[in-house]
């Protein structure tokens, strides 16, 4: 792949992805968008958590039972490489490649580069530590892996790991907020978020009553309440606010 061209394109590319993550529904929308791009950045594998908890939210091309090897205590413990997310590196390599002449490789993270080698053909990767809601580091990150050897990676990395490091922050902190989001319990009743769902669907107050079963006044009533209980004035900022919390879909 011409590397030139790649960063001319992901330099294109990148506002319209920045945008698009803003534009997510949800974090699994969000992280799909991140992988899409990392693909199109020549990433073979790409790994992005919000914590090192196999429960925290991902957004990976790796199967399920590598995330599950990789993430044992004993390899999150010795590896060098989650040791350098938990230690908050903004940016780090490794693989396979730069890894047998790295000192502080350990024998462990070694053969986590070694293992995507043969799985994935993944020959050298960089790393990006990622910070909580908070702004600690307590083991979120993301990984990019490349299948090129060591000295045409580096060459990639000059190019585009400005860019990437943007794209990768850009996708974590939308992905964190959409997860905050997705976890507040809704606050509507069921009669609530029906009488919303059918204001989304663009019914006027009399088809809703007609669709419920119920009359004018009940709807009404159900709107008054639900309006204090939401802290705002229209009914339309209730069905704004119940959207953009994701409490019902369209």
């Amino acid at each position: 792949m011409d590397i030139n061209l790649t960063m001319s394109r992901l330099n294109y590319e990148l506002m319209d992805f920045v945008e698009g993550v803003g534009g997510a529904k949800t974090a699994r929308q969000a992280g799909d968008r991140f992988l899409h791009f990392a693909q199109d950045a020549g990433a073979i594998v790409t790994h992005v958590f919000l914590g090192a908890e196999e429960s925290s939210f991902r957004a990976t091309t790796l199967p399920d039972w590598v995330v599950k090897a990789e993430g044992t205590k004993d390899v999150a413990r010795h590896s060098h490489v989650p040791q350098a997310v938990r230690a908050g590196v903004p940016m780090f390599f490794w693989g396979a490649d730069i890894d047998r002449s790295n000192p502080k490789a350990t024998p462990e993270g070694k053969h986590i580069g070694l293992e995507r080698l043969r799985l994935f053909g993944q020959r050298n990767a960089v790393s990006f530590a990622l910070p909580n809601k908070h702004g600690a580091f307590c083991g979120a990150g993301a990984g990019l892996g490349f299948e090129e050897d060591e000295r045409l990676f580096r060459v990639r990395m000059d190019e585009i790991s400005g860019v990437l490091s943007v794209a990768t922050y850009t996708a974590h902190c939308r992905m964190q907020q959409l997860i905050v989001q997705e976890h507040i319990a809704s606050p509507l009743s069921k009669r609530q978020g029906e009488i919303l769902q059918l204001l989304a669907a663009g019914y006027q107050l009399g088809g809703i009553a007609d669709k419920l079963s119920i009359s004018d006044s009940t709807v009404n009533l159900h709107l008054s309440q639900l309006k204090k209980k939401l802290r705002v004035r229209t009914k339309e900022q209730a069905l704004a606010k119940a959207l953009t919390n994701n409490w019902i879909e369209v």
